[in-house]
This record gives C-alpha cells, structure tokens and sequence, in this order.
C-alpha cells in the first residue's frame, strides 16, 4: 500500500468518524423542532432561541455529513450516464469534475469563508434578530464543510488516480 492510498484511507475514516458522530445530531433537531410548537401554542411564546438552536444543530448536521455522503457516494449526482460507466471511465469523470470543478468552487468558497468565521468568533457572534448567542458556532460550518469536503475530494483524486494507472 502506498502512502497516497494510506493518505486516501485515513481521509475516509476520518470522514466515517465525523459523519457518523453528525448523525446523532438528527435527534436534537427534532427534540428542538418538537419544542417549538407547543412553546408557540401553549406558553404563547414562540421560544425563538429553540428555534436558533435547532438551525445551528440542523446546519451542523447537514455541514459535517456532506464530506460523508461524498464518500459512500451518497450525494446528488448531476452525472446520469455515471452507473453505466466502466470504472476506468468513472475514474477519469470523478478526476476530472474534482479537479476542474470541485477545487475551484471549494477555493472561492474558503476564501471567502474564513473571513467571516475569523470576525464571527472576534465578536462571539449572536443571531441577528433574536440576539441567541452562539451564531459564530453555526457560521464555523461554512470553515467545517469546506475543510471536510476537501479532504475527501483530495481521497477521490487519489482513488482516481490509482483507477486510471490501473491496467
């Protein structure tokens, strides 16, 4: 086994590990949307910090499983002609979209990420309208997701790779 494929299989359990960590996260974001109705029926007060935790627990949820969809395969194909592909030809698909698409949009998305993260934790960011603290924790998902689906992307070039040189 060569170091680019221990590199590959570390990013993947890497990403098994948080993936199914964020799966628990699924069920205080239904206890926070449980709450929210009878908090808004019952008491006459529409508890909107509920509310602003089950958007953080749900963002983090979605954020941190997506590099996990990625790398079962989970994740919405554009790619219809992909299952009938040999993997040969799915490889170089895979490499080329990484590459060409997936790298760039993740690069802008970083750059343009990490200042807003950086200022949200300087001020300890609250929500903007209900003034919840902890809205710097839900703008980190932005650096979270950008990070995770880069290690996996960087997985599926070498997997790529690998496939292709295969004879």
């Amino acid at each position: 086994m060569t170091a680019f494929e221990r590199l590959a299989g570390w990013i993947d359990r890497l990403n098994d590990c948080i993936g199914r960590a964020a799966a628990w996260l699924a069920l205080p974001v239904i206890a926070c949307l449980f709450l929210q109705i009878p908090l808004r029926e019952v008491v006459q007060n529409y508890y909107l910090q509920v509310n602003d935790t089950g958007q953080t627990f749900h963002a983090t949820l979605f954020m941190t499983a997506a590099a996990y969809a990625m790398r079962w395969d989970q994740h919405v194909r554009v790619d219809v002609f992909h299952r009938w592909m040999s993997p040969r030809a799915r490889a170089a698909v895979e490499l080329v979209g990484t590459v060409l698409f997936l790298w760039p949009w993740l690069v802008m998305f970083g750059w343009y990420s990490w200042p807003i993260v950086i200022e949200s934790w300087g001020e300890l960011e609250a929500y903007p309208d209900t003034w919840t603290p902890g809205y710097f924790l839900l703008q980190t998902n932005l650096v979270t997701f950008d990070t995770l689906v880069g290690l996996q992307s960087v997985a599926i070039v070498i997997r790529s790779v690998l496939a292709l040189r295969r004879r």
